[in-house]
């Protein structure tokens, strides 16, 4: 039997290997926190300064990035062309960046699964399965044995619905769609359907877990970064909204002396007009 004094010190010898599990485990997640914001703040900067997220003349230690900087010279003049046509308010602004970033996760989440998914034995192969399906059919038009109308359509009085266009499905997949603007959306879909076949292509090449994972990530990140620095470039030349009815009012206001500079002593009078 184990004495008092030994299950103390097991007892004691558990806890301090649970202590010790969770400091690793912290100081792991701290490290992995620390590497992915000193690569947030370099990207940041990078495009702040105007130039690519990664540099050009110093390949990245991660293959994940480097392919990453390939796909993001080819999709973000697309759109950046797009995002800064919708000028009319920010919520086309809004809902383009957000259907396009719903539509990146939707599009490479089914290829991260499928990478992932391990090839159990056996399995049968393409060849496999073109020999299982290549089956001999011959003429079977003797056999078949005719029972009278039982209700069936002929093919030509069957009308097919239209098919819904999957690039939208992928985009709003997961969105309330009544919650954003039409226009954006509608814009967001023209460039999904421009860009999703480059990100899925250098995105395909990925066979490493990590290199999936940060190419995704920071596919996402990077997309919102240069979305600030359109709005940035966009905000400084947007107009003040005004009509000519609005200009010829205000103009006939100062003609009569309305809105002038009050007489000393005078002060300026608020008026309540209710909650508008």
């Amino acid at each position: 039997m184990i004495d008092r004094k030994e299950l103390i010190e097991e007892q004691v010898l558990r806890e301090n290997i649970r202590k010790a599990i969770k400091i690793v485990r912290e100081n792991k997640k701290t490290l992995e926190t620390q590497e992915e914001d000193s690569l947030r703040g370099i990207i940041r900067k990078m495009i702040n300064e105007g130039k690519t997220p990664v540099a050009d003349d110093a390949p990245h230690e991660k293959t994940g990035i480097n392919y990453l900087r390939t796909t993001l010279k080819k999709i973000i003049p697309s759109i950046k062309d797009a995002y800064m046509s919708l000028t009319t308010d920010a919520a086309q602004r809004e809902s383009y960046m957000a259907h396009l970033i719903n539509g990146v996760d939707n599009l490479l989440a089914p290829i991260e699964v499928n990478a992932a998914a391990p090839v159990p034995d056996g399995a049968l192969g393409e060849s496999d399965l073109e020999e299982e399906v290549e089956v001999s059919i011959g003429n079977d038009e003797d056999e078949f044995i005719d029972i009278g109308d039982i209700g069936l359509e002929d093919e030509e009085e069957v009308e097919e619905e239209d098919p819904e266009d999957e690039d939208l499905t992928t985009m709003t997949t997961g969105m309330d769609d009544d919650e954003h603007d039409e226009t954006g959306r509608n814009a967001a879909l023209a460039t999904f359907k421009q860009v999703q076949g480059n990100i899925i292509d250098d995105f395909e090449q990925l066979a490493a877990d990590e290199d999936r994972e940060l190419y995704h990530d920071y596919l996402k990140t990077n997309i919102l970064l240069w979305r600030d620095k359109f709005e940035d470039a966009l905000s400084p030349n947007m107009p003040e909204p005004t009509t000519p009815e609005y200009e010829a009012e205000v103009g006939n206001d100062q003609d009569a002396g309305i809105g002038g500079d009050l007489e000393s002593g005078e002060e300026e009078e608020e008026f309540d007009i209710g909650g508008l």
